[in-house]
């Protein structure tokens, strides 16, 4: 067998580009900036799986790349995608170095980075344009053929004719799996529904990994006010490359009763994430998802046998929770203007904080938090710690000297974008795993 050889496209440039068009909300494109060798490492070693690409060797060093063709797509302030265009020798450009962060997959950015390479080719003069790829990339294939580029060989390489027919056999067959929320009360019989105004059923978003044990139920942030995308999907797509399934909680927020109607719907994702076979469940949450997932593991039962609903018959004790800059203590919190328990009201504050309900049946926390987030302050997560640690309950924690509140995967933060990994070794220890 010969050696491999990679795919090749081409497409000519003496032709009216698409059109870049506007951008999806809280995405952005930029060229490379002095924060782009952390944010290209984190996205091309992800997207190919390997860690041999460097930044600087590949792109900075390489004299036909230049950081005004070398472009990203953020999406909240996080660069997620990345394009280069290169200017070789003969006067030919290569699109060069595709990727997406696996975790922001279906957003169709690497298209935006590609179509801007094109465009800055095009405006150097460039007419002849050439990319490469490998077979199993059927969705950057699928991009390229939508910008214009056709697969190019010598005509009677028989090799990469059949190559190619299989991957349009494969393509022409492909259909994309839609994604299904399920609903955490499929009849509607969900509490609260008449204070919740015009608030969808709560439910959960499946991110499954064939053969996982356990399940992470992930819970964005947003005050109890709103759930910010960028700690839901991306999240769940972060955990499943640990080899763990993963579930965002669509939690109900303000207008509610009480807060008691998101910690209920916690409560009821954990017993359903049990009726429907997971061994292991775990809460994760950001700010006020991480009060959320305190609560949930503070605030559990065992069940009732005799429940006419078989999903409550399950115990809604999670095996682990996560608060990622967690607002677990209304101590700490109270004076924030999401506050929803009222001020001054100390019993409630205790009622409703993680650190004072911590027992020695709560479950194993993992914690990260930053030491100057000025959101919800450090002490919280100090406070929860020490309460798991005098009820001999196990807890791994991570502060990190710097960081803004709400850096969900913390792109472009190269100590704290380790955490996601971090986390993943620690449910594979606890049994989550395949």
């Amino acid at each position: 067998m010969g050696d491999y050889r990679q795919l090749k496209m081409y497409t000519s440039l003496k032709r009216t580009l698409p059109e870049m068009g506007a951008l999806p909300e809280n995405m952005a494109l930029h060229t490379a900036d002095e924060h782009s060798r952390a944010a290209w490492n984190w996205i091309i070693r992800a997207s190919f799986g390997d860690n041999k690409w460097d930044y600087k060797t590949t792109i900075e060093d390489d004299p036909t790349c230049a950081p005004e063709r070398t472009f990203f797509v953020s999406c909240h302030s996080a660069d997620i995608a990345t394009t280069a265009a290169r200017i070789m020798e003969d006067g030919t450009g290569r699109v060069h170095m595709v990727g997406t962060h696996p975790t922001w997959t279906g957003l169709s950015a690497a298209r935006y980075t590609v179509l801007a390479a094109m465009k800055s080719l095009q405006d150097a003069g460039v007419t002849d344009c050439y990319l490469s790829t490998d077979d199993f990339r059927k969705p950057a294939i699928k991009i390229y053929r939508e910008l214009g580029f056709a697969p190019y060989y010598e005509a009677d390489d028989q090799e990469m004719i059949d190559r190619w027919a299989a991957i349009e056999r494969d393509m022409a067959a492909y259909r994309k799996k839609e994604r299904k929320p399920i609903l955490l009360w499929p009849d509607g019989g969900a509490p609260d529904t008449a204070a919740c105004g015009s608030q969808a059923q709560p439910s959960l978003m499946p991110y499954p990994v064939a053969g996982s044990r356990g399940a992470v139920i992930v819970c964005p942030g947003g005050g109890y006010h709103i759930k910010a995308y960028h700690e839901g999907a991306p999240i769940a797509r972060a955990i499943n490359m640990c080899g763990v399934s993963a579930f965002v909680l669509d939690y109900r927020v303000q207008p509610f009763t009480s807060v008691d109607t998101p910690i209920g719907d916690g409560l009821r994702a954990v017993r359903l994430l049990r009726s429907l076979g997971y061994e292991k469940v775990a809460i994760l949450g950001f700010s006020a998802g991480g009060h959320l997932s305190g609560m949930v593991a503070t605030r559990f039962d065992a069940g009732d046998p005799g429940a006419k609903d078989p999903v409550e018959r399950f115990s809604s004790r999670p095996d682990a929770f996560v608060p990622c800059y967690g607002a677990t203590s209304y101590y700490r919190f109270r004076a924030h203007p999401h506050d929803i328990i009222g001020a001054g009201d100390w019993k409630k504050a205790a009622d409703y904080s993680a650190e004072c309900r911590v027992t020695g049946d709560t479950p194993p926390a993992f914690i990260w938090h930053t030491a100057d987030d000025h959101v919800v302050p450090v002490e919280s997560a100090y406070d929860l710690a020490r309460a798991l640690a005098a009820h001999g309950v196990p807890c791994e924690m991570h502060i990190y000297p710097h960081g803004p509140h709400g850096l969900g995967q913390a792109t472009g933060y190269p100590d704290i974008q380790q955490w996601p990994d971090l986390l993943g070794k620690w449910l594979i220890s606890l049994g989550f795993g395949a």
